[in-house]
Order: C-alpha cells, then structure tokens, then sequence
C-alpha cells in the first residue's frame, strides 16, 4: 500500500467500499449500474448489450464479466464503482488504485497507467537530450521530480497543468534513508518574516506526504541551507548554495530534494584488477583509462546484454533493507550522442527484461568498467521551461494559491549531482533546488505629471460648487511682491 496522508487514512478507513476491505465471490460490470443488477453465479449468456454479457437467474437480470473493455476502462467497474474521470490517485489496494470524486470512491483508467509511463518516459532522459554535449553528465531524475511534486502541491490552474504534464499526477516511491549508505530528504526553508504567509495545509501536505523538513530562517546568508544539504547528501555536495541568493529579499521560500548513496558492489571490484586499457572517445581519439577488470565470472550479481545495435554490462548493488540498486553500463555501437537522441525508459525496461546473468555461462564473463569522478550542473530553469513549464517562472502568471494568498513565482531552479564509481562501489549524490520568491517591486514609474502655472494676469471666481452661485470674481493682473514677503517666509520656514 502507498503512504497516504492522514487524511487518506481516515478517509480510506471510513469511507472504504466494502471491495476495498474484503473479497466477494463474484464481481461483475452490472453492480455500477444504475440501476444496479446482481452477478450471475454461472456464466451462461442469454443476451448482449453495450455493457457486456448478461444472463438470467431466478427470473432476473444478472451480469457475468466485467463487461466491454475499451481505452476508458477500469477495474472498479467490475466491483460496482465507477471510473474516474481524473487520474490523480488517493488510495491503492489488490485490486487497483482508487481516487475520490463528487465524493464517492471511483476507479483509476487504465489508461491513466499508460499516461503515467509516457510521462516517465519522457521525463527522465528529457533533459539529457536537452544537454547532448558530448560530454561528462549526471543527473537524477527522481530528485527533480521529488522537487516538483513538492511545487506541485502548491499550484493552481494553467501552473499545476504545465507541473502535471511533466511529473503526472501519481504518487511517487517513499524511499526510507538507510544510516550513512543512502539518504533520500525533502525539506522546505522559509524565511521566518515570511513565515505566517504560507499555509499550514501546503506545510502538512509537504510533511505528511513527503516527509519533508519544514525550517524557519533568517536567510541572512546560504548557511543553514547547505549545512542541511551537505547533511543530506552524506557530506558529498558542498556549498551548493551562493549568499546572495538567499539573502535577496524577495526569495521567501526553497522547496529542496537531496538524495544520495553510498553503496557497495555485491560482487565488488579488486585494485588487482585495475589497469590502464584503451578507451576509444566520441571523436576516435584513444586515451588509456584507468579501468577495473574481472574474468570469468559466474555470479547472479552480473549480467550482461549483447546485439547488434549495443552492448551492456549490468552490475548489481548489495541490497539494503529491500532497497537494490543495480548499475547498468549501455555502450552503443555507434555514437553515443545519437543513442541518447532516442533513449527511453522503455527501452531500458525491454533491456533490463533481457539481461543475461553471467552464471548461466560455462566458462562466465569476462568485464571490464572505466572509474570515473565527476560533478555536473543542469541547466535545469532553462530546460523546466523548453519542456512547457513556463508559467510558474513568470511573475505574473504563476499560480501558487495552495501554497499563499500573496503572489508567489519560481525564480531559481537548480540541480546538482556527483558520482563516483570505485572498485569498492558507487557513491553519487543530487540535489534539486526551487527558490520561490515573491513578484518583483514594481520599478518606481516616470512621471509626467500635468503642468498647471498660473504665472500670467487671471480671473479668478469664487462659487458655491453646488448651485452655482458666484459669491466672489476678479481679476488679478499684479501679485504681490516677492520681495516684500521673502523675510516674513524664510522666517516662518526656519521656526
């Protein structure tokens, strides 16, 4: 079962169908409708119809199956629920995931499941296609989309669609941090003046759904901030932020994921396996690469993938508490820039369902992997915005309500991953940063303001405003005299 909130909690177990908490017998498309029909006990069919199959049992109308599938389908139907028209999910039990509308449980479509994939899909090699460089690169997707579930939480309308469209509306995997080995946090700092401002259901979502910190702050300087991420990521990313940033007085709020591990091989490495080999770069030039070798191994922990088009070695993590990470080298046959164009996690999926482990060869594999260390900084504002996000960095078109009644934009979004693999294991770390800031003061305007001197001879009339009635009029064609008043002023002027 997902976490759920509280709340879900309660609702789940107060409002619960009674499929969600025990197994019939028999379910079938007839229950949902209206009106509702019992299931056969048999299967004989007597009549077809729209919503499926029907049979008859002591004289009645009974439905057998779970009635016409097509592309708007669901599970729920079978149990007398309704699809629903959304697909944001609340609850998740055996038989599917469950979301709430007009406040009645409905089912989640199938093709939700899809739209989700698709998102995924997409989503996590988008920005490596976006930065094709041709060189060093490292990112987490899981750390970005943590950040903007969080951001997503607090948006409204035409912000939280462009949000959706990139990260979907499905819950994401709670990931327990497991001592010095792997760290997955979230936090969110405000600045204490802003505090009062931000709504304490944004805060309880963002801790009851995330687990997340939620940290007052003076935002004097970026101190605080990267203590707690360096904490966070296993003291792997320093200094992540720069003074200036925090201490701009309109930044009222960073929304932070960091996540990081620290991890061993199950079939580790030796440094007597570790040797200069040729490594063949994008460009054809040979350089000798400080690589780790193992021969002839036949061990459940390595697997491999060979055709025509790539060649992958597959490394598996020691296990932690259920948690397994696995390490997956793809080396194209062609260039590497070209392979990433097209990548997707489809693709990975098909390459992971066909691994070959190493102990179903007789005489077991020869591999070899290069170390590398390095760090990489996204360009992630830019790229959030070339993948459709655009109104959340707009001052005036970001809609945050959920989170603020004042106005609030995303003015940073930043991300920052380092890796290093070892003959004894990989250590890497990302952080993903939201600054979110109130709109810019509007820059004081130019005035013009209307010129009206009275510096020539004037009539001059005094009358009531409301009837008209000309009580005084004149003339004036000599003022007085400046300098028969200048003393008596200066002086009035100096008490």
């Amino acid at each position: 079962m997902k976490s759920l909130t509280l709340y879900l909690i309660g609702l789940a177990l107060i409002y619960m169908p009674a499929c969600l908490s025990q197994n019939t017998d028999k379910q079938c498309f007839s229950l949902s409708l209206e009106p509702s029909f019992p299931c056969c006990t048999g299967n004989k069919v007597v009549y077809t119809d729209d919503d499926g199959d029907w049979g008859v049992e002591n004289n009645k109308w009974c439905g057998i199956g779970n009635g016409k599938v097509n592309d708007e389908s669901c599970f729920s139907v079978a149990l007398g629920y309704s699809c629903c028209e959304k697909c944001k999910v609340v609850y998740t039990d055996d038989d599917g995931d469950w979301g709430v509308e007009k406040n009645k449980w409905c089912g989640i479509k199938e093709s939700c499941a899809s739209d989700v994939d698709d998102d995924k899909k997409d989503f996590d090699f988008a920005f490596m296609k976006l930065e094709n460089k041709k060189k060093n690169m490292i990112y987490s997707p899981l750390s970005i989309e943590y950040a903007l579930k969080m951001l997503q939480e607090g948006a409204v309308d035409n912000t939280y669609t462009e949000i959706s469209k990139l990260v979907g509306e499905s819950g994401l995997t709670k990931y327990s941090s497991i001592g010095n080995v792997l760290s997955l946090a979230n936090g969110l700092f405000i600045r204490d003046t802003y505090y009062e401002n931000v709504k304490e259901e944004y805060m309880n979502t963002l801790k009851e759904k995330y687990d997340a910190d939620i940290e007052q702050d003076k935002f004097e300087n970026a101190q605080n901030i990267n203590k707690w991420i360096e904490d966070k990521t296993l003291g792997i990313i320093k200094n992540m932020l720069k003074d200036e940033m925090v201490e701009n007085p309109e930044a009222v709020m960073f929304i932070i994921n960091a996540l990081a591990v620290d991890v061993e091989w199950a079939y580790p490495f030796t440094v007597y396996g570790t040797n200069g080999k040729p490594f063949y770069k994008d460009d054809g030039e040979e350089m000798e690469a400080t690589t780790m070798s193992k021969g002839e191994v036949q061990s459940k922990f390595v697997s491999y993938y060979k055709n025509d088009d790539i060649t992958v070695l597959n490394l598996d993590i020691k296990d932690y508490n259920g948690t397994q990470l696995q390490f997956m080298a793809i080396m194209p046959e062609e260039n590497l820039s070209g392979y990433v164009e097209k990548v997707s996690k489809v693709q990975i999926d098909d390459i992971a369902s066909k691994l070959k482990s190493s102990g179903e060869e007789i005489d077991g594999v020869n591999y070899s992997l290069p170390k590398f260390k390095f760090d990489y900084d996204l360009e992630l504002k830019d790229d959030l915005m070339k993948l459709g996000m655009e109104d959340s960095f707009n001052q005036e078109k970001a809609k945050f309500s959920k989170m603020s009644e004042t106005d609030l934009w995303v003015s940073e979004a930043l991300h920052k991953a380092e890796i290093e693999i070892a003959e004894k294991g990989v250590k890497a770390a990302a952080v993903t940063v939201i600054g979110i800031s109130v709109p810019t003061a509007a820059r004081p305007r130019e005035k013009f303001p209307v010129n009206i001197i009275i510096d020539k001879p004037f009539l001059f009339v005094i009358r009531d405003k409301n009837t008209g009635d000309i009580w005084f009029t004149g003339t004036v064609y000599e003022p007085n005299k400046w300098a028969d008043e200048k003393d008596e002023y200066e002086k009035k002027k100096a008490e």
